[in-house]
């Protein structure tokens, strides 16, 4: 009896590894890219609440740097953007692939980490950042940027993680939800931009 409840452990433990694999919470999108959920960038400035999450000001936690989003795009590099938290594998998993295409690609994009968890302080970002030598911009969501994101790409951007956005050619496209290996995102990059 004794040896059968150990198997019930095995196959509980085996089914749990491969749920945190798939992703931090549930979705109802694969792993392709959307591209309904455009916002033009031109006119973000001038756009009511569906893009004001672009304007708000925003600060690295790893260099105290203040800008937007609007303005990391003005310069002109297409900006991945990966909403995570500190306790999600499959972001984890997420900015180390960015991280690869980054390391292949230098100084080609710019990569934000936008962490949603309002328990996470910035000095626990930080520590992760530092911890997985993850590259890019790192913030904690203000309060402002997470509700202009959720009306315009939807409550999924908060709910289930990790998501991804790009910025390229003056538009915010959602890209879906999950982790993207380096290949795919340099397609779904090419594609885009």
């Amino acid at each position: 009896m004794q040896r059968i409840d150990h198997r019930i452990l095995l196959l509980a433990l085996c089914l749990i590894a491969v749920l945190l694999s798939a992703g931090c919470t549930t979705s109802d999108t694969s792993n392709q890219t959307n591209t309904k959920s455009n916002t033009s960038l031109s006119s973000a400035k001038e756009m009511g609440n569906e893009s004001s999450w672009m304007t708000v000001p925003i600060t690295d936690v790893m260099t105290g740097r203040q800008t937007t989003i609007v303005d990391l795009a003005d310069e002109g590099k297409p900006v991945i953007i990966h909403s995570f938290a500190v306790w999600c594998p499959a972001c984890s998993i997420q900015l180390r692939e960015t991280a690869k295409l980054l390391k292949e690609n230098p100084g080609a994009y710019t990569v934000l980490g936008i962490d949603f968890d309002s328990r996470e302080n910035t000095e626990m970002i930080k520590s992760h950042v530092e911890k997985n030598q993850f590259v890019g911009m790192y913030i904690a969501a203000p309060t402002d940027l997470t509700r202009g994101l959720i009306q315009t790409v939807g409550p999924r951007v908060v709910q289930s993680l990790p998501q991804t956005l790009i910025i390229c050619n003056k538009k915010v496209t959602y890209v879906g939800d999950g982790a993207f290996p380096e290949a795919k995102l340099k397609s779904i990059l090419s594609e885009l931009c």
